[in-house]
């Protein structure tokens, strides 16, 4: 499972889609400049660098 998948499922969108209650939205980047921290998640400008597909879930409770 990717990063992207994990997230996808989590959120049940595909990216550019933002979820039902609009609380998030899906998207993807090429580069946000933290190769050393990679992979990356952003959530309302919060870096989460080192992600794994596990740890999405947890990230993602922290904004729900």
């Amino acid at each position: 499972t990717t990063l992207l998948a994990e997230a996808e499922e989590r959120l049940g969108v595909s990216p550019g889609e933002t979820t039902r209650d609009r609380r998030f939205t899906l998207e993807t980047v090429n580069c946000l400049g933290c190769c050393a921290v990679g992979p990356l998640v952003v959530v309302d400008g919060e870096y989460h660098g080192e992600m794994t597909p596990k740890r999405v879930e947890a990230v993602l409770e922290e904004y729900s």
